[in-house]
Parts: structure tokens; C-alpha cells; sequence
């Protein structure tokens, strides 16, 4: 029986639901209660959407493992490691570890691809399961191409010419006097394979990868960001030829004139002086980047030379939903009759994120009947359909922002791209 708090909560959500606080507030209502698996259902939801406070990761994932919701539990280890988090996540990674070995039929279930394939920020990665070394740059080991990447055939065109080509063809270039240089920034809704473009970018030259993620370069100590950042291309410039990517590049190069303080405004003048190669040499490091807020990043890096060509990368068309999904399904125990062109219908939005959600909500389904029934049901319709009942496009408040940009910020005319894509979704709605 719900207490009057939790029927507030839910009404609350339910005008607002995106509000992560909300949501929070509930989820803990819901485990003060004993509800347990209600409660689980919201940390879910938050840690999809990156709503869930990185202290709170540990708890929630060792909640998890009590509740035999293994996939969700690895999925918390897997945010919690990435988000720096160490108080707690051996003991986490052991009960994860030690419910797979006992339950080894559950444990093949939870097989998914590797993390190379969606954005980092939302992946279950199996390999968190093992101990891993500190993070640090590094090449990474597994080769990916764009054969890899389903849809987005104008971005990868377009990288192919500014990035691939250049480096492949220097004789064509230099024949007719084209300068190759500058780089490319990805942007677009969280989700949407922006990494995996640029690993695929990697595999395409036959380079190393080296992921120059937000947590390796921000520190508290003055000056050290800045020498973190410096370290960081000196390292990519010593392993050259090799792809160099830049994530959360908002993050690291928050426009200037927004800013306040002077902290960040000397990290954003460190990047400009990486990117230019002042007192060093940036050949055959090829760079990209990505963001997921292009507008707030300091208009020195989109110069030409430095990262001049701004991609956007769309939420995963018809054809590439499918393909994410065959193999997203493909290692699994699956029965008959899963529609696939059907679930492809009903994830309009979704990024390549909120699709593998999708089946790993599936799989948890699936998990739940098998510890219930004492069974081993395969991944059927009813489990993906039910899954998807309470999910939603994560993309569409992103889709709102740009809207917002579109409209009243793009006097330059370099969010065309997101115009065209809106337009095309609004005349698609209106001959429904």
C-alpha cells in the first residue's frame, strides 16, 4: 500500500518527469519503505539518464546485488569507476563478481558488446567485472571501423574527407596546394555514438586511439590541469601518427566569456596553444572531438586550423536502430517471434544509449523470471515490449536546447545541420 509520501512523489514526477531530484527523493522514499524493487526500478532510471549522485552508486549497486539485479549492479561499478569513485567499489565489484560465478547461466545472459560501440557514459562494460589499472591515456587495443557504425553515412563522409583522406593521400593534397589540418567536432544528444565514430575514425586510418576523457585532466590544484592537458598531447605527439580525442570538450573549454573566474579560462588558453602546436609539433596527431553542448564551447577553438568542422551526429535513423538491435541480440538465448522491425518503429528518438537500455531492461526481465521460475526462458517480445513500457528518448530534451539555439543563436549558420533535422522531424509528424 503506497504511503501518502510516495503518491505525492509520483504525482510530482509524473507532471515533471525529468526532474532527477524528484526521482531521487522517491527512490529513497521507496527503500525506507522496504520497496525494494521499486525503489531499484528509479535508481535505474536515474543512473540511465545520469541522474544519480556518484556517492550514491555503490549503495544503490550493492542494493542491486541483493535483489539478484545483476545487470543493474554492473552497471552501477561500471558508472562508479568511471565517475573516480573508490570507497566501496572493490566490495561491489566482489558481490558482482561472486552472484555471476553462482548463477554462471544468468551471468552468459549478460553478455553485451564491447563499450567501443555507444557512448561511454551509458554502457554496462563486462570487463568491469575484472580489476583495472588507474585511468590513464592510452591507445586503445580493439580496431573499429565505420563498416561498425550503422547509419550517420554523411558524418562519416565527411570525416573520411577531413581526417581520413589527408592522412591515407598527403601526395593529393599536397598536389593541389590543400592545406591538411584543423580537426572535427562531433556534437549531438548524449548516446548517439559520437566516441564510436572517432575510434571508428582510428581504425579506419589504422592509428591508435588515445581518449583524452574529463576526469584525467580536471584537478583541484592550480596549474595542474593545465600541465595534465599538456601531458596528454605530448603523450599523443610521442606515439604520432595517431587519432587524438577530446571528450566532453564543453567541459574543458567552457566559452570564455561566460566564465567568471580566471581557473577555467587558463585551461581553455592551454588548449588553444596545444591545438596551434606552439613549442611542439602536431603532425599526424589527428584530432577530434566531441560535445554534447557545442554553443557553450569558446568560439578560439572553432577557428580554422583547430577544430573547425563541426559534425552533428543525429539520433540513429530506422536502419541503424535495427542494426543496433540485431546486435545488441545477437549472443543472446532469444525465442521466437521478436519483431525486430517493430521495436525499430517504437524507439523513434532513442539514441544508440537508450536501445541498449532497452534490452538490458529486457534481460533483467528475463533474469527475474529465471530465479523465480527456476527455469532458463529465452529473451522473448513480451520481455522486450515490457521493457520498453517504461522508457522514453533520452535524446528529446537535448533536441529542446537545440531548438532553442536554432532559433535565436545560429546567426552564423553552423547548427544548419540540427535545423534540417528538426524541420525533417516536424514534416514528418505533420503528414501522420
Amino acid at each position: 500500500m503506497s504511503s501518502e509520501r510516495v503518491e505525492g512523489l509520483r504525482r510530482a514526477l509524473e507532471v515533471s518527469p525529468d526532474n532527477h531530484a524528484v526521482r531521487a527523493l522517491l527512490a529513497e522514499t521507496l527503500e525506507s519503505e522496504g520497496r525494494i524493487d521499486e525503489a531499484l526500478e528509479h535508481y535505474e532510471e536515474l543512473a540511465r539518464t545520469g541522474g544519480l549522485d556518484s556517492g550514491r552508486l555503490v549503495p544503490v549497486g550493492l542494493l542491486a546485488v541483493s535483489r539478484e539485479r545483476v545487470s543493474q549492479a554492473a552497471r552501477c561499478l561500471d558508472l562508479a569507476r568511471a565517475a573516480g569513485v573508490v570507497e566501496g567499489v572493490e566490495e561491489l565489484r566482489s558481490a558482482v563478481a561472486g552472484r555471476l560465478s553462482e548463477e554462471e547461466p544468468a551471468a552468459e545472459s549478460l553478455t553485451v558488446p564491447p563499450p567501443e560501440r555507444w557512448e561511454a557514459d551509458d554502457e554496462i562494460d563486462s570487463s568491469a567485472l575484472e580489476p583495472r589499472p588507474e585511468p590513464g591515456l592510452g591507445p586503445a587495443e580493439r580496431t573499429v571501423t565505420f563498416s561498425e557504425v550503422g547509419g550517420l553515412d554523411e558524418v562519416k563522409k565527411t570525416i573520411h574527407r577531413t581526417i581520413v583522406l589527408p592522412y591515407q593521400r598527403p601526395d593529393l593534397y599536397l598536389r593541389y596546394g590543400r592545406r591538411a589540418g584543423g580537426g572535427v567536432m562531433l556534437y549531438g544528444a548524449p548516446g548517439c555514438g559520437k566516441t564510436l565514430l572517432a575510434r571508428a575514425t582510428a581504425g579506419e586510418c589504422g592509428l591508435p586511439f588515445f581518449n583524452v576523457r574529463i576526469e584525467q585532466i580536471l584537478d583541484p590544484l592550480i596549474g595542474q590541469s593545465e600541465r595534465n592537458l599538456h601531458e596528454a598531447f605530448e603523450q599523443a605527439r610521442l606515439h604520432a601518427p595517431c587519432v587524438l580525442f577530446i571528450d566532453e570538450l564543453d567541459g574543458l573549454a567552457y566559452a570564455r566569456r561566460k566564465q567568471y573566474g580566471g581557473a577555467s579560462r587558463a585551461l581553455v588558453d592551454q588548449l588553444l596553444q596545444e591545438l596551434d602546436a606552439i613549442g611542439s609539433d602536431n603532425r599526424d596527431v589527428l584530432i577530434l572531438s566531441a560535445t554534447n553542448a557545442p554553443w557553450d564551447v569558446d568560439d578560439g577553438l572553432k577557428r580554422p586550423g583547430r577544430l573547425d568542422r563541426l559534425l552533428f551526429v543525429p539520433p540513429p535513423d530506422a536502419a541503424a536502430r535495427q542494426r543496433i538491435l540485431e546486435l545488441l541480440l545477437a549472443d543472446r538465448p532469444t525465442g521466437a517471434g521478436i519483431d525486430v522491425r517493430r521495436l525499430v518503429d517504437a524507439t523513434r528518438l532513442f539514441s544508440g544509449a537508450d536501445v541498449e537500455a532497452l534490452v538490458e531492461r529486457a534481460v533483467d526481465e528475463v533474469i527475474e523470471e529465471a530465479l523465480d521460475t527456476g527455469g532458463e526462458p529465452p529473451l522473448s517480445m513480451l520481455h522486450l515490449e515490457t521493457a520498453l513500457a517504461g522508457l522514453r528518448p533520452t535524446t528529446t530534451d537535448w533536441l529542446r536546447a537545440a531548438r532553442n539555439v536554432v532559433e535565436f543563436g545560429n546567426r552564423s549558420g553552423e547548427y544548419d545541420e540540427v535545423s534540417k533535422f528538426l524541420s525533417s522531424r516536424e514534416g514528418k509528424a505533420a503528414r501522420k
